[in-house]
């Protein structure tokens, strides 16, 4: 089952959709403005989830009803992360749009955003450069975690809006690939 939400983190709102197969639970098929990922989630009590991306598991304790909420995220040996979240149907214009994009024989730019505030450890390409999809670009440490970001399709980067050492907010442009 495939259900759309126009999810906002502060200021920033982005697209969500959800695509849960048959329904059972287990894999969920994540995408947040065109980048997709594949996480397992499973419920462990009521408002608790454990969200399991390869080897690293989150979990996830919401506390609140939707539209908004508080999303407490814990990784094991780090500080739990504090979320206030806003989720509603997608409705609105911006999301109308990003639902009918360019066909994917003529995609446009894709930009790589930052998953939360840190600090950008290393930038693994130069603009000009092939990649392709699945490829490390970026290393972001956030709660003394390095996260190796990922290009989400093959391209060619046009453009890096961050430095070596910079901060970065969540949802921050990180790098342009088109």
């Amino acid at each position: 089952m495939l259900r759309r939400f126009s999810v906002k983190v502060g200021t920033k709102e982005r697209v969500v959709e959800l695509d849960s197969g048959n329904g059972d639970g287990g894999a969920l098929r994540i995408s947040v403005d065109g980048a997709v990922r594949e996480i397992d989630v499973r419920q462990v009590e009521p408002g608790v989830w454990s969200l399991m991306e390869g080897t690293r598991q989150t979990i996830a304790q919401v506390d609140g009803a939707a539209p908004k909420l508080t999303v407490e995220i814990a990784t094991p040996g780090h500080d739990p992360l504090v979320v206030p979240v806003e989720v509603t149907p997608a409705r609105s214009a911006r999301i109308a749009a990003l639902a009918q994009r360019p066909s994917a024989s003529a995609p446009a730019p894709a930009a790589l955003r930052s998953p939360m505030p840190g600090r950008v450890v290393k930038i693994l390409v130069k603009a000009g450069d092939r990649v392709t999809a699945g490829q490390a670009v970026v290393v972001v440490e956030a709660m003394k975690m390095e996260n190796e970001l990922r290009a989400t399709r093959a391209g060619t980067v046009q453009a890096l809006r961050c430095d070596e050492g910079a901060a970065v907010e969540a949802g921050q442009d990180l790098v342009v690939i088109g």
